[in-house]
């Protein structure tokens, strides 16, 4: 049950389903533990960085940068990448972390 809600309140705040600037401030700090907005971040980056797209008359030109700026992904260097595969490292690194405390502190059964 509380994995279920985790993962339900990290997906909300992820920047898919809630834009992560009209969230009320108090709750605005789920966005550093959301598992789905760094992996969102790796792939939005992987896609639009070096990207142009063009209308089919070629009369609008939009650098992929531009879009990533405007879903508040930031990204100025290939370490804006790299940060986002840091973060999932320390999230995951945690959770085991914990695993293993909560596995310690149980009982053994004979």
């Amino acid at each position: 049950m509380a994995a279920a809600m985790f993962c339900v309140m990290t997906l909300i705040f992820s920047g898919l389903l809630v834009d992560i600037t009209s969230v009320v401030p108090f709750l605005s700090w789920i966005k550093w533990i959301s598992i789905f907005r760094y992996s969102n971040n790796i792939f939005a980056i992987n896609e639009f960085v070096g990207l142009t797209l063009y209308s089919r008359n070629h009369t609008i030109r939009v650098n992929g940068t531009k879009i990533l700026k405007k879903q508040n992904i930031k990204y100025i260097d290939q370490w804006n990448l790299w940060e986002n595969f840091v973060a999932l490292a320390g999230i995951t690194l945690s959770f085991l972390l914990l695993t293993y405390i909560q596995l310690r502190r149980m009982k053994k059964t004979k």
